[in-house]
């Protein structure tokens, strides 16, 4: 699987994670501090993910 693929497949990953851990995971936990700690590190991750993926980012010349 190509860089491409990996970082798409990723960041569908992480997407999926955004609704389904909130919704379906955190449903019956009464405070709000599970959910508000899920995104603040799922959020890290993203932005850890975007530097990463930009970081490598190469225009082709042609």
């Amino acid at each position: 699987m190509s860089k491409l693929r990996w970082a798409w497949a990723w960041f569908v990953f992480m997407l999926v994670l955004d609704v389904v851990i909130p919704w379906a995971a955190l449903t019956h936990v009464e405070a709000m501090s599970g959910a508000f700690l899920f995104w603040i590190i799922w959020a890290i991750v993203a932005i850890i993910s975007a530097f990463v993926v930009f970081s490598k980012w190469q225009e082709v010349q042609k």
